[in-house]
């Protein structure tokens, strides 16, 4: 048995559309997914990117891993072993082609970060050189007929700036549509976000159709779905030994939300994430798993696909017994939390979703939220305020969740507000210049290379201020 786990940064599920999606975002995931298992309700319990891949990587709640935000404050917890290290202890090669570092390097025998191209300030191309890398070393891979082996294969297109090839850039905006009129408002709150107008200005200045922004978004879905196509052709001749895994990290809130094109809040475009196993006579084809499962289930569910015992007293839940009908899914409410931008727990069932936070949201929502996910999917009406009944009793549950996480990790402080808020803005003022409509548009400018995704560093953040240390750096655990 093979794993060849393919993460798609910042992809929404419903942006792809074997969820769903009217648009024809991803034909190649689509036709692939048919061949496999679509499970409908998979969640992030803990984003964004380095507390996802933890998480998904280890089998561990963040609580356990230690990893609650971006920033790197603190390490990985001591013992706590990822996917690539166990399986190499098994006798399996292993190799990754991603650019996050830190860690999630451990356990690869051959571990590529790529470049990306920014020589067009228009373009930043990146699905073509994580495929580019990625074919001579899964070449190598099946060259080893003595050896299974697991590849990590990290797609970034998705994530801002949304920057794709010329070929894509408004194949979903409509022919004749201005994304620059000046009557057009609809990007008048992310422009006056201080989080991230400079950052925006530096990608896509002066925009005034946030339509045309969300219409990037699905162009780099649709150029990575195309550069994928390769990938999945020399993947062909091992199929039957081969299980492929296709997910994200968490999505992204585009304008639905306050926070602009952004992976902050706990809402159902950040956390909701595409979940597809294949894997040719071993699971079923067509089937759609409809109930709750989680990232924290990947492992157990490679291990037991892989005969390997459960040595490192994994936390999720195998998702063999929800792939052969034996339950629906794996939960009947989910715990969530980020601690990245803003420091939020959140608590989810079928019906009702809570976020808690545990300071002043920086974009002065309410500290407390309710939504009624039947009524009102999209969480545009907060009910805190007129079911306050509601509101205690699933503080309650999440409460006495997190009680149960720290006696069972013999912690006595949740990490999530303790390491805290790690970024209070990214993008740097350029004089002569303001943010918004007016702006001189990207195509206009002279001798700029394009935006590139921000690095942790790169978050401006606040200082502590008890210790005076900023954010980003390390702070040693209590």
């Amino acid at each position: 048995m093979n794993i060849v786990f393919i993460a798609l940064d910042t992809q929404r599920a419903d942006h792809l559309g074997c969820y769903g999606y009217e648009k024809n975002t991803s034909p190649i995931i689509d036709t692939l997914a048919a061949q496999g298992v679509v499970f409908e309700r998979c969640y992030a319990p803990n984003i964004p990117t380095h507390p996802s891949f933890t998480t998904m990587l280890t089998g561990k709640e963040a609580i356990t891993h230690n990893i609650v935000n971006i920033g790197g404050r603190v390490p990985i917890e001591e013992g706590v072993k990822l996917l690539p290290e166990i399986l190499k202890e098994h006798g399996w090669n292993t190799a990754a082609i991603d650019t996050m570092g830190r860690h999630f390097n451990r356990g690869f025998d051959t571990y590529i970060s790529p470049n990306w191209d920014r020589s067009d300030p228009l373009t930043l191309r990146r699905a073509e050189h994580i495929t580019d890398a990625a074919l001579p070393v899964l070449a190598e891979l099946k060259a080893d007929k003595e050896k299974p082996f697991f590849l990590f294969l990290h797609y970034w297109d998705p994530h801002t700036p949304y920057l794709p090839p010329a070929d894509f850039r408004t194949m979903f905006y409509p022919e004749g549509a201005d994304p620059y009129d000046a009557n057009n408002h609809s990007m008048d709150k992310a422009w006056n976000d201080e989080m991230f107008q400079w950052y925006f200005h530096d990608w896509m200045p002066g925009v005034t159709d946030s339509s045309y922004v969300n219409a990037l978004y699905d162009a780099e879905t649709a150029y990575m779905d195309w550069q994928l196509r390769r990938l999945f052709a020399a993947l062909e001749p091992i199929k039957d030994d081969t299980l492929i895994v296709i997910t994200a990290d968490h999505g992204e809130i585009l304008d639905e939300q306050l926070g602009f094109y952004d992976h902050h809040g706990l809402y159902e475009g950040n956390v909701h994430i595409p979940l597809i196993l294949i894997w040719p006579g071993k699971l079923p084809a067509g089937k759609r798993v409809p109930g709750f499962v989680q990232n924290l289930d990947y492992l157990p569910t490679f291990f037991e696909l892989a005969g390997i015992p459960d040595t490192e007293k994994l936390e999720g839940k195998s998702l063999l017994p929800c792939i052969f009908g034996e339950r629906d899914g794996n939960y009947e409410e989910l715990f969530l939390s980020e601690a990245t931008w803003e420091v939020k727990r959140a608590y989810r069932n079928n019906k009702w979703k809570f976020i808690h936070s545990f300071e002043p949201d920086p974009h002065n929502r309410p500290l407390q939220e309710l939504f009624d996910l039947e009524a009102d999917p999209t969480e545009q009406v907060n009910l805190a305020e007129t079911h306050p009944e509601i509101v205690a009793e699933l503080k309650g549950r999440l409460d006495a969740w997190v009680a149960k996480r720290l006696a069972e990790t013999g912690r006595t402080e949740d990490p999530v507000p303790v390491q805290g808020r790690c970024g209070s803005k990214i993008g740097k003022p350029i004089e002569g210049e303001t943010p918004g409509a007016g702006a001189t548009p990207l195509h206009l400018r002279k001798a700029r290379e394009a935006a590139n995704i921000p690095k942790p560093e790169e978050l401006n953040s606040a200082t502590d201020q008890k210790s005076g240390k900023p954010l980003h750096g390390y702070v040693e655990k209590k």
